[in-house]
Order: structure tokens, then sequence, then C-alpha cells
């Protein structure tokens, strides 16, 4: 099953919804403010591929307005159940510390045993602590190590 909460409100007055195609005009500044410089157009055709794949973003929004992003991914085993993994996640430096994050994994979490997912993982670049320190807070733990080989250059 692929479905997000239909739209969840909660404190603050803010929403989580499924992410939309027309919602990239928001999500390329948020990925900058994440250090991930991402053309508008790029952001577009990514979430048109999401919503073939299986995989799905969901979106905060508070007043109208495109607030907050998770991107999720399940990850298929033969000796367990999925993982479900967050791959994304980032919230409007002007809105930070209002409990958003939390609501976003909160909704990701559902949509991850939607799924059949048996835990949920996050990874964090080791630079970011304040992140690392809010994963944990939320019950996260933290596991190394991972070894990645970049593939396209």
């Amino acid at each position: 099953m692929n479905s997000a909460p239909a739209t969840l409100t909660a404190r603050n007055e803010v929403s989580i919804r499924p992410a939309y195609e027309a919602d990239a005009r928001a999500l390329a500044p948020l990925l900058t403010e994440l250090g991930y410089p991402t053309a508008e157009p790029a952001v577009r055709d990514r979430l048109a591929v999401l919503s073939t794949t299986g995989e799905q973003a969901l979106v905060a929004v508070a007043q109208g307005h495109v607030v907050a992003l998770v991107l999720l991914h399940r990850t298929w085993f033969l000796h367990r159940p999925p993982d479900g993994r967050i791959v994304t996640l980032v919230v409007a430096a002007s809105h930070r510390g209002r409990g958003i994050g939390a609501q976003l994994l909160a909704a990701a979490e559902e949509v991850f045993r939607q799924w059949g997912c048996g835990r949920a993982e996050v990874s964090s670049g080791a630079t970011r602590e304040a992140a690392h320190r809010f994963y944990c807070r939320v019950g996260y733990e933290e596991q190394p190590k991972r070894f990645v080989k970049p593939l396209l250059t």
C-alpha cells in the first residue's frame, strides 16, 4: 500500500500530506537549505518518478505554505520485513523548533507501518549534530557503520 495518512491536522495548525509535482517550487529552496541545491524542474521530474516507484514524499503545510519535506523509501530484504528509510528530512529554518519535524516523522512511521516495514531508519550527515540529537530524542538509535561507493561522477 502506498498511501500516507490523508491529511493530518496537528498542533500549530500544520497539515501533513503527500507531495505533489506542483510543490516543486517550494521544495527546491528547502533542499537548498539542507545543502543540496536542486533546480525546480529536477524536483518536479523526480516527484513524478516517485509516484511510479512506490516511494513517497510527504510535506508539512503551515498557513498554506509548504514548510517541510520528508522522503520515504522502502528497502526489501529476504530475511526480514522491509525497512522504511527516511532519505531526506528538512524543515524550513523559519519553522524549526515547532514540532514539525516530529510530526513528519510520526507520519512517515505510519506510512512505514502501512507498508509492512519492521523498522524505520534515517541517515544524517556526520556534521549535522543538531539533527542527530533530534533523532535520538524521538527514539532513534545510532548504528554505525555504513559504506558508500559513488557510481555516477
